[in-house]
């Protein structure tokens, strides 16, 4: 009798997955995929966010597996305010609102059928998911001060060398007229920041043994991320200023976020490594 129960309750949460994955259809099949398309967020990343999070789940599926316990009806409760936000979600096109629901009844569902150890040890790979929530229009604020970030370093760094250039908010140009950069939107870093972020949490998760290590680590990619970016249109200006300025707009801004990004990683790697050693 017992083993009936469990099949029957495999089976109940079974279908109310695939029930929830076929009310969040359009989302998975529409809504997200059109938006990580757009050059206005660029969100090329996101498309590895979900295959990351399988990935963790298939890793930790036997600590996943043995960690199943009895019903909770606390889980069920919890899941109440999330199915509201995907109603909304869904009906609104909302893809923020629909993100932040499938995440949250990712958590919900299964501590209603299996307790709260269970949603424990799902609790990262879903949240995982939440990095494919668009935020570079959402956040223009900070877009706007990290652009005056880079070129106020930028100006900084330029008048030390002895160059003469002028600055007007995000506009740097040179005294001569040779060359004019305007740090756009796409230049700001908040988008290498979110791509970042997300490729520290992972690496963070299980290079660190600590949740604590993992926090620190997942701290530091946010200055990493501005001084990367920074370092970037400091070297444009750079080469604009005494190379070429057809160069430094054209093939140089074109290739140089690559290196720049590489850099970031390194650094990253190197500060897991000192976390360790000191943890």
């Amino acid at each position: 009798m017992r083993n009936v129960r469990q099949y029957s309750r495999i089976a109940l949460f079974a279908v109310t997955m695939a029930s929830m994955a076929w009310g969040f259809r359009a989302m998975i099949m529409h809504h997200a995929p059109d938006v990580f398309r757009t050059p206005q967020e660029d969100m090329s990343f996101a498309w590895y966010v979900p295959l990351f999070s399988l990935y963790v789940l298939w890793t930790e599926r036997a600590k996943i597996r043995a960690s199943a316990g009895e019903p909770s009806a606390a889980g069920l409760l919890a899941a109440l305010p999330f199915l509201a936000i995907g109603f909304l979600g869904v009906r609104g096109i909302q893809l923020r609102l629909e993100i932040v629901a499938f995440v949250g009844l990712a958590i919900c569902v299964p501590w209603a059928f299996f307790g709260f150890r269970t949603a424990k040890a799902i609790a990262f790979p879903a949240c995982f998911l939440l990095f494919c929530i668009p935020l570079a229009t959402f956040l223009d604020v900070v877009t706007v001060h990290m652009r005056l970030l880079a070129s106020g370093t930028a100006y900084q760094v330029l008048r030390g060398f002895g160059a003469d250039v002028v600055r007007r908010g995000t506009m740097i140009y040179s005294g001569g007229g040779s060359f004019a950069i305007d740090i756009a939107d796409p230049c700001s870093g908040l988008r290498s920041l979110f791509a970042l972020m997300a490729l520290t949490a992972g690496y963070a998760y299980f290079a660190q043994k600590t949740w604590l290590g993992r926090a620190l680590l997942f701290a530091a990619s946010v200055p990493l991320a501005v001084f990367g970016n920074v370092m970037r249109i400091l070297s444009i200006c750079l080469v604009a200023n005494y190379a070429s300025k057809e160069f430094a707009l054209g093939f140089y801004h074109d290739y140089s976020g690559h290196v720049v990004f590489a850099v970031a990683i390194s650094l990253m790697v190197a500060t897991g490594e000192l976390i360790s050693k000191i943890g």
